[in-house]
């Protein structure tokens, strides 16, 4: 038997609308792999990137991280496209593989869906409805946390843009053009049967697994609290709050709802929201006004903000974005209103702990991880069958997930972590050191202004076996000839990382023994990793006479390692950490500083302590 032709799907809807419970139902077909808003059609970025001779696919992840939430690897073919259109494709192909059905999930194509099917002839669409009273309710709500729901133009474009849909999809099917749709309270109050009309109107046969949600694969969804419910793997049901409903676009939607109904009639399953439609329909200049409004915020989201991000030098745009994303939590802040209790954030951490025969040690590491507040954590000890005294003491004392297994050695351990964290950053703390107060809720705010980083690289103190503080480590972005010719200026107690980065492959290399922190670091160096330095002190890294890094073992391995590279650059060496000093000098690396933090100790393992210094150096110490 022949395989079917490939053919096209789009799953299309106003944002807050279900588009991503339907996407994710969908994506549980075997037949159907589509992207999840890679957004390319819409506007003109992807068009101007090409005209300007820039990577178009560079320019596109930088907007909204597609290709690296996907995980595509960009292909030599990718620089032949001459257009969006050219470009989709491609994305398409690479994501979609061998699926009958290839395509995309994207709210933002409310606007063009006759676009997509001049594009795409053999499309097939299904267009997804929200009561819009709820809707509006559910960006204002949304709006609240969210930097891209802030705008206040989407309440308004959401009553435009629903009405230019109904007219759309009534026009194509008058053409013939196959659009299916739904309500979203139909989909989640009967799901099987809906995706059942659906599978039939893609001539598929319907498979009961897409029902089962706890396996629908989320991980190219962005990062961020609105797509917690989808992320829980549960159908919940869409709430109606009359709190939110009470809105200044309540009365104006009611006016629009009459006016579908008195325009749309029974044609489109917007029919059933008709018994919320007002006595009065919304007409003349109200009408013009609103348009002139929706038409005015489209060209500025989908021709001048696209344009600007499709041809500025990206230095410009990092720039603007790291302003734009502070100006925008500012404004979110003070509209909050005010509680006692600070809000978690919508990031989940996952620290992995590697441990063999260490307790003493283990327990002021568990604590300082344990007493950290506004994030979710999850902590893994992997430890290397320490015995049954740490066992119990895990399970009597501590809330962190116990795996004892033999591993071979301290990176084969954290690896085994790795693969099974949950959380959306994840890093690694030794059993012999600590986080300092409000860390975690620091990398994880940081994470949140900053989609555009997917390493973090935070200073870090070094204390004594006693406690007694003895330096202030200052970080700067490591480089990748100084940590080859060098070494690592970097404490893996101070580093985040992003999940993603790690289920790309980037783990560590189990042949080194001492440097594979080192060796990984230059891995994420070479790959381009987008990195960033938080310099604030936000770890504990303890001076032992057992610290791996400074044993003759990882002189070894740094030797052996350093010739690997190519004589020219280790000729360089001195201009390299001359370099590399230089920037140290310049952020403040070497100026003593008055230090005070609150840490766990051997003595006191329960609370933490007060330790501080009027003026400490930077210099690492020799003696503990």
């Amino acid at each position: 038997m022949t395989q079917p032709e490939k053919c096209h799907l789009f799953v299309v809807g106003f944002p807050r609308s279900g588009t991503t419970l339907l996407y994710s139902f969908l994506n549980l077909h075997p037949q159907i792999k589509l992207l999840f808003e890679a957004d390319l059609l819409n506007h003109s970025l992807v068009d101007v990137a090409i005209r300007t001779g820039k990577k178009w696919w560079e320019r596109l992840d930088f907007f909204n991280g597609c290709c690296r939430r996907h995980r595509l690897i960009p292909d030599p073919s990718w620089k032949t496209a001459g257009s969006s259109h050219e470009a989709a494709e491609m994305l398409y192909r690479q994501y979609g593989g061998s699926h009958r059905y290839v395509g995309e999930k994207t709210p933002g194509y409310y606007n063009c869906i006759p676009k997509l099917v001049r594009l795409f002839p053999d499309a097939k669409i299904v267009v997804i409805w929200r009561n819009p009273q709820n809707v509006i309710s559910s960006i204002i709500e949304a709006g609240r946390k969210d930097a891209f729901f802030h705008s206040g133009s989407l309440p308004l474009r959401s009553l435009v843009g629903f009405e230019k849909m109904q007219g759309d999809v009534l026009a194509l099917r008058a053409r013939g053009v196959a659009i299916h749709d739904l309500c979203l309270e139909d989909l989640a109050a009967n799901p099987e049967d809906h995706l059942k009309a659906i599978c039939q109107f893609l001539d598929l046969p319907f498979e009961a697994r897409m029902l089962n949600l706890n396996q629908a694969d989320c991980s190219m969804f962005p990062l961020g609290e609105i797509h917690t419910k989808a992320r829980s793997g549960q159908l919940l049901q869409p709430k109606r709050s009359e709190k939110l409903l009470k809105n200044p676009y309540t009365e104006k939607t009611a006016s629009y709802l009459r006016r579908w109904k008195d325009r749309f009639g029974n044609k489109l399953a917007t029919q059933a929201y008709w018994a919320d439609a007002g006595d009065h329909s919304s007409y003349g200049l109200s009408i013009r006004w609103d348009r002139f409004l929706y038409a005015l915020a489209r060209f500025y989201s989908e021709r001048f903000t696209p344009a600007v991000f499709g041809s500025f030098p990206l230095a410009w745009l990092k720039a603007y974005r790291r302003w734009r994303v502070r100006l925008t939590s500012l404004a979110i802040a003070v509209e909050s209103t005010a509680s006692t209790q600070a809000a978690i954030s919508s990031l989940k951490i996952s620290v992995v702990t590697p441990s063999y025969k260490q307790l003493p040690w283990l327990k002021l590491c568990v604590a300082s991880v344990a007493d950290q507040q506004g994030v979710e954590i999850e902590q893994i000890i992997q430890d290397a069958q320490s015995g049954p005294e740490l066992d119990e003491w895990v399970q009597k004392h501590s809330q962190a997930r116990l795996y004892s297994e033999v591993d071979s050695g301290m990176y084969d351990a954290i690896n085994r972590g790795f693969a099974r964290a949950t959380g959306d950053i994840v890093c690694w703390l030794n059993s012999d050191e600590q986080y300092l107060e409000g860390t975690l809720e620091k990398v994880a705010r940081y994470f949140e202004a900053h989609p555009e980083v997917d390493v973090l690289f935070g200073d870090a103190l070094l204390i004594g076996n006693n406690g007694m503080l003895l330096s202030y480590r200052r970080t700067i972005l490591p480089s990748l000839r100084h940590v080859q010719l060098s070494h690592l200026n970097i404490l893996s107690c101070a580093t985040f990382v992003r999940r993603s980065v790690l289920e790309r492959g980037f783990r560590l290399d189990t042949q080194w023994r001492a440097i594979a922190d080192a060796v990984w670091v230059v891995s994420l160096l070479k790959a381009g990793i987008p990195m960033a330095v938080l310099n604030e002190p936000l770890s504990v890294f303890t001076i032992t006479d057992k610290n791996l890094g400074q044993s003759s073992l990882a002189l070894t391995e740094a030797a052996r390692w350093q010739k690997e590279v190519p004589l020219p650059w280790r000729w360089m060496t001195i201009g390299y950490v001359l370099k590399h000093r230089l920037l140290k000098l310049i952020k403040g690396a070497y100026w003593p500083r008055s230090v005070m933090a609150r840490i766990y100790t051997l003595a006191n393992p329960n609370e933490r302590v007060d330790s501080k210094v009027a003026f400490i150096g930077f210099k690492w110490p020799t003696k503990v």
